[in-house]
């Protein structure tokens, strides 16, 4: 077996106002973001700007986003363009031409957005969802009864 090579921790900053170009960086904690052509580990910000990048985890106030690729982004206040997301939960969003996992908001405005799911108060535009609210009731069953009979064999087994 063969030794993987240890990985140099990425390097963190932090300031008023942080830009990040062509780089990658393990945390940013400022009170701006502005990111282009990088990636970011973890970012806090009141403000956050990203284009042609790569955020895991970021937090902000106001997130805008285009052609990047967003993990976990949590935001009061998010704008993303031609961009992809695994998890977004932002009291306003505004989505154009995304591809999104889950998306969860208060007020969500979509145009051209493919999705697995989308919850919110107030969802208005053109969104193509993986399940409608029947099919997710039905996998949200199939799954339950699934992994109660799982249950009950293993307790059989025993």
């Amino acid at each position: 077996m063969t030794a993987r090579p240890v990985q140099p921790p990425l390097p963190a900053a932090q300031g008023e106002v942080v830009h990040v170009r062509e780089a990658a960086l393990g945390s940013v904690r400022a009170e701006t973001v502005e990111a282009q052509r990088a990636t970011i580990r973890q970012a806090s910000a009141d403000a956050i700007t990203a284009g042609l990048s790569a955020l895991v985890v970021s937090r902000a106030g106001e997130l805008t986003a285009e052609k990047s690729a967003l993990g976990v982004s949590l935001a009061a206040r998010s704008t993303v363009r031609t961009s992809a997301v695994a998890l977004m939960v932002a009291g306003n969003a505004q989505l154009e031409n995304v591809a999104a996992t889950w998306v969860i908001g208060g007020n969500v405005r979509a145009s051209r957005v493919l999705s697995l799911a989308i919850i919110g108060g107030n969802v208005d535009g053109d969104v193509r969802a993986l399940f409608g609210t029947r099919a997710a009731l039905a996998f949200g069953l199939a799954l339950g009864l699934s992994g109660l009979i799982a249950r009950l064999l293993l307790r059989l087994m025993k």
